[in-house]
């Protein structure tokens, strides 16, 4: 009995069991489809999400990678049997287009021999076509191209590939040069791989692998070696992230990776990453992608890059600041070197080149950062720009706008600038950094813009002094005085003026007095203009008519001067650019040019957007023009100008000096260049400097480095005594040769 007792319970437990079994089974079943009610129920919105998401990232991924900045290039340099230059600023201007020495056979290597440069130039498309690389061999001779030859003979002529001088870029700074994947290197998108996303060819957008290693790693180094970050991931967060780390952002991050994976194949990611990704700041300017990663550091196109270079910009990538190679070159090289060991590691390099690689240093460019950039021609490019484009074309087509800049002229005249402000600081005992300058280029015959400078400190941004500091001109307008007085034909450069007291009751008894307050009597034309003397300008200003005068500043500057007898010594503002437009009258022959820095202008698959001729107005006379010109010469060879070097070029030049030697002005030009130079304080007070002593010295230093062409003479040319006006021998020491208009027989005269 005590046996079954035992049993009974047993029975109990058993089926006890089974209930319970049973009812847990059904809760079970019953959370199970709630679950998936619930599951449901959230599918919807998380739905609507992805759905909307995906919409987003399909419009910004599209539109991003076709927002192309602008890219503005220089004028090409020509080269030519007989062309001005020797081998050494040849190789000069090969290493400011990112040349190296090499085995020529490759594009962008050249080498030298003694008076001669083999180079591969690299294939551009021209605004008139396209050339394709092509290996060419330069002889040099006394200080010009002796003969340019190639594989198929010898060639007229060639041009090298003009240099990248700036961008459009958007307003929050970011600029970029894109590569297409054929433009790529192998080498730069295996070593990505291997540093940065080794299953990037497998993974759906996210690698929990990767996360894995990446842990394991920086547990063993005890600090953030590696992240966990895929490429897709990275492209994420540079397109449509903040950098904050929360939850949210790194789930989001997360889906959109996805998305991005399911939308688009592997080589389109890869390709926009090395178009995207951020490797420096310079300025306001941010540097984006390999393709402009390449030219900023290095100065080269990204696929001529080796592998100790491709190392040091996949460096980069880790921290822009951190791993900066300008500020913090040790960490930089450290890290640079550890990637060529992966690249090794993963055969990407054999054991040699491994070795030349560490061997090498950063070998970062210091001077020219992604191209040499010139603010101040900028400056003047936006301005004409403007007319024809809004900033969104220009920050986001990709054009390809083509300019009249001359890169190595617009160092010149840097330098010139720099160089000089600190000498007459210096020598004259002006307080230091308190001289500014400004300097306008342009090309005699036809008014484009060759160089800008805009204040001595050329690389900054800032106020450019060239095309708005509006000052008064002094004597630089005393040219159109007497080109008025020619025009009448009652005058010529042998007429003879009064140099004596003068003063103008209609004028407030107004008294002019010359710069040395003395007085000459009869002087001809010609001194008066090229002495610069106040009284005879009044008197003969005066007689052609103020408002004469007055009407052509506005024809030349579009700036109403005061009319008053004064302005024909210079009292109305003008800025540099502006008083070139008036000399540029004289240097053309009577023609005003139109201020061009544009040339042409391509869409980004290199077709023809618009080209910008030349436009230019006749406002004079060539006859009294070539009067002119020969007296601003002999205001040079034995006037203000005489203490120049270049006094006897042949060029023609005016000084000018404002009231309590505020401004300094010289403008001057050639037959084949005009310039003008300003020297003054932002403040207006007085330096003590002339024209003569200042500004025409920055012009000098110019004219130094220049083969100087001497203005073209007319036939007829009459010989005659600088001081007297009388015909004379031209082995007189004042003998100057003038054009007068036929019929003028100046009085004869032996040397006095």
């Amino acid at each position: 009995m005590a046996k079954r007792a035992k049993r009974r319970p047993a029975k109990k437990t058993r089926r006890a069991s089974r209930k319970s079994r049973s009812r847990f089974l059904s809760i079970v079943w019953l959370l199970t489809k709630i679950g998936v009610v619930l599951a449901l129920i959230a599918a919807v919105p998380i739905g609507f999400y992805f759905v909307a998401l995906d919409r987003q990232i399909t419009e910004t991924f599209e539109g991003r990678r076709w927002s192309l900045p602008a890219r503005v290039f220089a004028a090409p340099l020509e080269l030519h049997a007989g062309a001005p230059l020797n081998v050494d600023d040849f190789i000069i201007e090969l290493l400011r287009l990112g040349y190296q020495r090499g085995d020529p056979s490759m594009p962008g290597r050249f080498r030298d021999h003694n008076e001669a440069v083999e180079v591969t130039l690299r294939p551009f498309v021209f605004p008139d076509g396209p050339r394709r690389a092509i290996t060419i061999d330069v002889s040099f001779r006394r200080g010009q191209i002796g003969h340019i030859e190639a594989k198929t003979g010898a060639i007229a002529s060639i041009r090298l590939e003009p240099p990248v001088v700036g961008s459009f870029f958007t307003s929050h700074g970011e600029d970029r040069a894109v590569v297409s994947p054929s433009e790529t290197p192998i080498l730069l998108i295996e070593t990505l791989k291997a540093v940065e996303d080794r299953n990037f060819d497998s993974h759906p957008g996210f690698d929990l692998r990767g996360i894995a290693r990446a842990a394991w790693q920086n547990f063993k180094a005890g600090a953030i070696t590696q992240g966990g970050s895929t490429l897709t991931q990275q492209l994420v967060t540079s397109y449509y992230l903040s950098r904050e780390r929360t939850m949210t952002r790194k789930l989001r991050e997360l889906a959109m990776a996805i998305i991005l994976e399911w939308r688009y194949s592997k080589t389109e990611l890869m390709n926009a990453y090395i178009n995207e990704i951020h490797l420096g700041q310079h300025g306001v300017r941010a540097i984006h992608g390999f393709g402009l990663g390449a030219l900023y550091y290095f100065n080269k196109p990204l696929a001529e890059l080796d592998a100790h270079e491709i190392a040091l910009l996949v460096t980069v990538i880790r921290g822009t600041t951190y791993y900066n190679p300008y500020r913090n070159p040790e960490r930089a090289l450290a890290r640079r070197d550890r990637i060529l060991g992966t690249m090794h590691e993963f055969e990407l390099i054999d054991a040699l080149e491994l070795e030349t690689a560490l061997e090498n240093d950063l070998d970062v460019v210091t001077s020219r950062r992604g191209g040499r950039y010139y603010p101040a021609f900028m400056d003047l490019v936006r301005r004409q720009l403007r007319r024809d484009y809004d900033q969104e074309t220009l920050a986001e087509e990709g054009l390809r706008i083509f300019t009249t800049l001359d890169p190595r002229l617009q160092d010149l005249a840097q330098l010139a600038a720099t160089v000089t402000m600190k000498a007459l600081e210096t020598e004259r005992g002006i307080d230091a950094g308190s001289l500014q300058v400004a300097i306008v280029i342009r090309r005699s015959q036809t008014g484009d813009v060759l160089a800008i400078v805009g204040g001595r400190d050329g690389g900054a941004q800032g106020f450019n002094r060239a095309l708005n500091a509006r000052r008064q001109v002094g004597s630089l307008i005393k040219p159109l005085v007497y080109l008025e007085a020619l025009e009448t034909k009652r005058f010529h450069l042998t007429s003879e003026l009064l140099d004596e007291p003068l003063t103008l009751a209609d004028y407030d008894n107004w008294s002019p007095r010359n710069f040395d307050e003395d007085f000459r009597g009869p002087i001809p034309l010609i001194r008066a203009l090229g002495d610069s003397l106040n009284v005879p300008t009044v008197r003969l200003g005066i007689d052609v008519g103020i408002d004469a005068i007055a009407d052509r500043v506005v024809e030349l500057t579009d700036h109403e001067p005061v009319r008053y007898p004064s302005l024909v010594l210079g009292t109305v503002e003008l800025t540099p650019l502006e008083v070139s437009n008036i000399y540029a009258v004289f240097a053309g022959g009577g023609f005003l040019p139109n201020v061009n820095t544009v040339t042409d202008i391509l869409d980004s698959a290199s077709r023809e957007r618009a080209r910008y001729e030349l436009r230019v107005n006749q406002v004079a006379e060539y006859a009294p023009i070539e009067a002119l010109n020969t007296a601003l010469q002999a205001a040079m060879a034995r006037g203000t100008g005489r203490q120049s070097p270049h006094a006897r070029s042949g060029a023609a030049g005016k000084t000018g000096t404002t009231t309590g030697n505020r401004d300094s002005w010289f403008a001057g030009y050639d037959g084949d260049q005009l310039s003008v130079v300003w020297i003054g304080r932002d403040d207006n007070t007085p330096h003590g400097l002339s024209g003569g002593v200042g500004a025409m010295r920055v012009w000098n230093r110019i004219m130094r480095d220049v083969d100087a062409a001497p203005l073209t003479a007319g036939e007829g040319m009459t010989t005659i005594d600088y001081r007297t006006g009388r015909r004379v021998p031209s082995h007189c020491p004042e003998a100057v040769r003038v054009a007068l208009p036929d019929g003028v027989d100046p009085p004869r005269s032996d040397c006095s």
